[in-house]
């Protein structure tokens, strides 16, 4: 699930992660066994994460606005939420 890069992740990739309980290994060769002491081996449930994230979206277009007024103003904070918007 990572990028070429390994820092910038899509938001869709970051929301996918909370429910990826598969260890698919990583192309940096760290063995697995240093990590199986801190395994659960309790199956975790499945978490829906849709619900809170509609609940938020309000806030988080609030914040959102308060940024680029304050911090970019020569950013359109409406222009860039449709963008995120598109992205959720």
């Amino acid at each position: 699930m990572s990028s070429e890069c390994g820092h910038h992740q899509h938001p869709r990739k970051i929301l996918q992660a909370i429910n990826d309980t598969v260890d698919k290994g990583n192309r940096f060769d760290f063995e697995r066994e240093i990590f199986k002491k801190d395994e659960s081996n309790q199956k975790r449930q499945r978490i829906d994460y849709f619900p809170i994230l509609e609940q938020s979206k309000q806030i988080i277009k609030e914040e959102i606005k308060d940024y680029f007024e304050n911090h970019q103003p020569e950013i359109s904070w409406t222009e860039f939420w449709t963008k995120c918007e598109q992205e959720l």
